[in-house]
């Protein structure tokens, strides 16, 4: 699994209807942004560059992004860690790891010395340093105010800090584009996560403007699409959405932890958007969680963990407890 998802295919595998599923697998926001109606132009004409610059604008509010720090939107974070490599020579880069998995794959596509690292005094004579913040899949944060002097170093090498805060909305307190001092520090932001728009494919980069104009030459004229440019404004000005987001988010997260205390799971980490458990056999157990269709996140990496995303309501709690205390008891070796 490079990720979650790839509901369909499960559903194939096991012989179950997909809508019968619930999909845990992915860290995203189960109750996302509701989508209203949009304007048919957004679908019949081609995106115009006021319309993306009314959403950048939108976005440097939302995100506190400094004066003179640049921003442009794109189709998806994702898209942007693919383009990154490109647009630097061959380097030496150190990729603070576990994390997400994309990172390492589309650094070693583009040819760079890539090296995976425990923390950041690893970093060594690396010139690009790339971490998630918060972590991806353990939800484990670095303070913001922690990066000035890894950037500061890596500037003077003629290299970059990648940060990735795709899950920051729900942590607004992490994040490192306020602090921004137009140095040498790329920061990137998803729509798909905290607002639950994943399919949409929106994400931003936050940085010096010597970075970005190469990212956009490499994306081309209409990187985002009209239906994402006018869906994401509505969704980055809705301030009161956004709010009682959060407030719903905080007490999901807290009754999903309470159901692996029940079961007497450990977690080992998480977000307010999924949480992380550790077990003797995550293998059999995602594969005895899939059997009666709920679909979860294993690792090829460590084959004791599993990460689970919220429920969309208080019955399919219910109901994922019931079936998650099912599957361990079918574990259980009789005397």
């Amino acid at each position: 699994m490079l990720h979650g998802g790839e509901l369909l295919k499960a559903a194939k595998d096991y012989g179950i209807e997909p809508f019968k599923w619930l999909d845990l697998s992915t860290g995203i926001n189960p109750n996302g942004y509701f989508i209203k109606d949009l304007p048919q132009s957004c679908f019949h004409r081609l995106p115009d560059p006021s319309d993306l610059n009314a959403l950048e604008a939108v976005a440097r509010e939302t995100y506190s992004v400094p004066q003179g720090v640049g921003l442009i939107a794109a189709a998806g974070s994702e898209a942007l860690i693919q383009t990154l490599p490109q647009i630097f020579p061959t380097m030496k880069v150190a990729i603070v790891s576990p994390t997400f998995s994309s990172h390492e794959a589309s650094w070693r596509r583009y040819g760079h010395d890539v090296h995976l690292i425990d923390s950041l005094d690893d970093v060594g004579d690396a010139t690009i340093v790339v971490l998630v913040n918060p972590n991806n899949p353990d939800g484990s944060v670095i303070s913001p105010k922690k990066f000035r002097k890894i950037a500061e170093a890596l500037k003077a090498k003629g290299g970059a800090l990648i940060l990735d805060e795709a899950f920051a909305d729900c942590h607004p307190e992490i994040s490192y584009v306020p602090l921004h001092d137009n140095g040498s520090v790329i920061v990137l932001r998803s729509i798909g996560k905290f607002y639950g728009l994943a399919g949409l494919r929106l994400g931003f980069a936050v940085g010096p403007e010597r970075f970005l104009d190469r990212l956009r030459d490499l994306m081309g004229d209409w990187a985002v699409s009209g239906p994402a440019i006018e869906l994401g404004r509505k969704a980055l000005q809705d301030k009161e959405w956004a709010e009682k987001s959060l407030q719903l988010l905080e007490l999901q997260s807290k009754m999903h932890r309470a159901v692996f205390e029940r079961l007497s799971i450990q977690v080992v980490g998480g977000t307010l958007l999924f949480n992380l458990i550790e077990v003797p056999d995550a293998r059999t157990l995602h594969h005895e969680l899939a059997k009666r269709a709920i679909w979860t996140r294993r690792f090829d990496y460590n084959q004791n963990w599993l990460r689970i995303g919220l429920c969309k309501s208080q019955s399919d709690l219910k109901q994922f407890e019931e079936l998650f205390q099912d599957a361990l008891d079918s574990q259980v070796v009789p005397a």
